[in-house]
């Protein structure tokens, strides 16, 4: 966002200023809070009912009593001397500030609320109601002029109960807001039963209820006398663990089983909304193949245009085949259950701009597949490996690397695995694909265990021609602890990660990030020379270190007692270790053993190792 809006209403006068810069709902919300603390009611409403909002191009210069309320200001910001200004614009530009929120001058510049479609917060201190009331317009939904008149609040709270929220209460409040605001303002209709939910744990110290009203949902925060109203809920899903239960009895039956055919269990209010509205123009048969398909329909935003009706699986059928996918991939398509043809449409999201490479990526997994389906369970690690595999093989003979992508696929859903293997399966994936868009050749006849054994090598002998020069590297403040009938190994470059994630046969390589910028650190636990685990510790605010995750081969959980009770010792040893350097060292440029320095690099999010 670029922005916020802030403004009053007072005797039924909206006015509004435009808060300038990259502010968070957050920000802005401590910087009116902190405003709203200092001031009384008499005096807010005196400043509020003063206030003009001023047009810069606007003339003449003000009179005589705005001219000294004017002079005032600029003589407390640059003592007695400055000049007297002549015109509002020349006013405004010498307070760069005025644009945003500046609770003291009676006089700010307009903004130009008909151009902020970037803008997604808007903050109304309405003296008229006595609320602090919070808006939100994601993709200029709505128009802000409109906002408090046509448009209602998304959460309000009493002026009084605001001045009493801690910073705790607002960061809270804060989470919650941004949560729901995806569902981009709009506060669904629903065909349910009035009831009101017992309380249950809210956000941060507040309690929650959920009141079920005339179709509407509202989430009821309390926290001691402070109590807050959230209107709009659109992304309230039916699992949520404290009221989804309480949605799914309240909600019409068919209108919910309708909803979960198409989007899942995982459903929100903003999703069963538009069900709700188009329910004339779906076919109601939950069982059939292919419903998730119709969220094409009810979501203008793919671009296809696709008319709801009897006739929409036929015009869905005829779009993609007219867009090159082959009758063979319709028939794939069409064939998948409701959470695996989900799953697809997720990863690659259909739209009339990449229509032609979702059709050509249908035809390969057909193809690849024949008549076999997708197992939901293998779903994403099978379907990202290909994605690698295609993106990192552009340029190359088009048969080559569709043919390797096809008996990677085959091999992944074809593998019989163990327990601990099925888990452990996006690691392996990841290191396959690594290995076949590596391949200049067609892997003929390869099964996944043959995949994994030819990538185990070629990862290994990778490792072997590192260029230690060139190896990311960190120090290590406990290169190697005894503890009991274990030794702890300090891993400290980027090779020995990526050696100990290999032997195994987990994600800890991909930490190299987070331990050279010495957030983390990472060891190995073995016994008589045997990897036995890896340890993850992390750094506390107060210097200190904890086990964060301790997993052995595969991501096994460890609950022997001895390795357990040993990687608490690695834990309070390292710990004793920095604070002691700490002490006794002088601060020195640049990060240390067991400091914390943020990168100079971009660290990408990282999957976490344990699955």
């Amino acid at each position: 966002m670029s922005g916020a809006l802030v403004g009053f209403r007072i005797d039924g006068t909206k006015k509004m200023l435009r808060l300038h810069g990259e502010r968070s709902c957050e920000g802005v919300l401590n910087e009116l809070l902190r405003y709203l603390q200092k001031v009384g009611d008499a005096r807010l409403r005196s400043y509020a009912r003063a206030l003009q909002i001023i047009t810069p191009a606007q003339g003449p210069f003000p009179a005589e009593a705005a001219s000294a309320a004017i002079q005032a200001c600029f003589e407390d910001h640059f003592g007695e001397s400055c000049r007297v200004h002549t015109s509002w614009a020349e006013t405004f530009a010498a307070f760069p500030g005025l644009e945003g929120w500046h609770a003291g001058l009676p006089y700010l510049p307009a903004a130009d609320i008909d151009h902020c479609g970037d803008v997604c917060w808007g903050f109304l201190i309405e003296l008229d109601a006595n609320e602090l009331q919070i808006f939100v317009n994601r993709n200029a939904r709505f128009r802000w002029r409109d906002m408090a008149d046509t448009q209602s609040a998304y959460c309000a709270l009493r002026l009084e109960q605001a001045r009493l929220l801690t910073a705790q209460d607002l960061s809270a409040l804060h989470g919650l807001l941004h949560q729901h605001s995806y569902s981009d303002g709009i506060d669904p209709h629903l065909p349910m039963r009035d009831v009101v939910s017992a309380p249950f744990p809210g956000p941060g110290d507040w309690q929650a209820r959920l009141q079920l009203a005339h179709g509407r949902v509202r989430l009821l925060l309390e926290r001691g006398p402070i109590k807050a109203r959230v209107r709009q809920v659109g992304e309230l899903k039916f699992d949520d663990v404290h009221c989804g239960a309480l949605l799914r009895e309240a909600l019409d039956p068919p209108v919910l089983t309708l909803a979960l055919a198409i989007y899942g269990p995982g459903a929100n209010l903003g999703q069963v909304a538009h069900v709700a509205l188009r329910r004339s123009q779906l076919p109601f048969s939950p069982g059939e193949g292919g419903l998730p398909l119709l969220d094409l329909g009810l979501s203008p935003g793919s671009g296809l245009q696709l008319p709801l009706g009897p006739g929409f699986f036929d015009a869905v059928r005829t779009r993609f085949l007219d867009t090159g996918m082959s009758a063979q991939g319709w028939r794939f398509l069409i064939r998948q259950d409701h959470a695996v043809l989900r799953a697809l449409l997720q990863f690659f999201p259909p739209s009339a701009r990449i229509l032609r490479a979702f059709a050509h990526f249908i035809n390969l997994l057909a193809s690849a597949l024949q008549n076999e389906a997708l197992r939901l369970e293998r779903c994403q690690p099978a379907l990202r490996g290909m994605e690698r595999i295609l993106d990192r093989t552009r340029g190359r003979p088009g048969p080559l690397r569709e043919e390797n992508a096809r008996i990677f696929l085959r091999a992944v859903m074809r593998a019989r695995l163990s327990p601990e293997d099925e888990a452990n399966l996006p690691h392996d994936a990841q290191d396959v694909s690594d290995f076949v868009y590596s391949h200049t050749a067609v892997l003929k006849g390869a099964t996944w265990r043959s995949l994994c054994r030819r990538s185990g090598a070629w990862h290994r002998a990778l490792l072997i021609t590192v260029d230690p020069e060139k190896d990311v590297h960190w120090a290590a403040l406990l290169p190697r602890y005894t503890a009991g009938l274990f030794l702890a190994v300090e891993l400290d470059t980027g090779s020995l990660l990526a050696e100990e994630g290999l032997e195994q046969r987990h994600c800890i390589g991909t930490y190299v990030n987070a331990c050279a910028s010495g957030a983390t650190r990472v060891f190995s636990l073995r016994r008589n020379g045997r990897r036995t685990a890896t340890i993850e510790l992390q750094r506390n605010h107060d210097g200190s270190w904890r086990m964060v995750q301790i997993r052995g081969k595969a991501n096994t959980v460890i609950q022997d007692p001895a390795m357990l009770d040993a990687a608490d010792q690695v834990a309070q040893a390292y710990s004793e270790a920095a604070q002691l350097r700490a002490h006794l060292l002088p601060p020195q440029e640049g990060p240390e053993a067991g400091s914390y320095a943020p990168p100079t690099y971009l660290i990408h999010r990282q999957e976490h190792w344990t699955g």
